[in-house]
């Protein structure tokens, strides 16, 4: 005995009939977990929920990642502040505290620390790469400010530590 022969549908919709939506030639078995279109393996999107199609499986930004204008300015006035002050603080503790070694380099790295955590406050949490960079501008000024204007009491190992420091402040608010 043959099995019944199984006829295709005359139903031109690609939706029901089981061809690809956007590739009505393609048969498929697949659709979208969401809308349920017939998609094709071309059109599928893999989702954690499933197999989407393209338009229900278009990707959607992380809010960590999606920073507005409003975190952007947040984040430089706060960059500008620790650059500021931290250097000034900075300057004031070498001056007090420079004959002592790695002195110096630890307060940078104390600068480093704080100005990741500061700016996370600031702006939520969020990550960019040019949050990133206003935070080891910021640390890099800092230096700067007590380079120029401070007694010379950096060494090799004291720069070596700032450079922790900067990659400290940059690694909490890069993407």
């Amino acid at each position: 005995m043959t099995a019944p022969m199984r006829e295709t549908p005359s139903n031109p919709d690609p939706a029901v009939s089981g061809r690809c939506f956007w590739h009505p030639d393609l048969e498929t078995g697949l659709s979208c977990s969401r809308c349920g279109r017939s998609i094709c393996p071309s059109c599928m999107v893999q989702a954690p929920v499933g197999i989407r199609c393209k338009e229900c499986g278009r990707p959607v930004r992380m809010p960590t990642y999606d920073v507005g204008p409003l975190n952007y300015v947040r984040g430089l006035a706060v960059c500008i502040a620790i650059a500021i002050f931290g250097g000034v603080a900075w300057l004031f503790l070498n001056s007090f505290l420079g004959v002592f070694p790695f002195v110096s380099g630890l307060v940078g790295l104390g600068l480093g620390y704080a100005t990741s955590e500061l700016l996370g406050l600031a702006i939520n949490r969020k990550r960019s790469i040019l949050l990133a960079l206003c935070a080891g501008g910021a640390v890099v000024i800092a230096f700067l400010i007590t380079f120029i204007f401070g007694p010379p009491v950096y060494g090799l190992w004291e720069l070596l530590i700032v450079f922790v420091g900067i990659a400290l402040a940059v690694q909490r608010v890069r993407p």
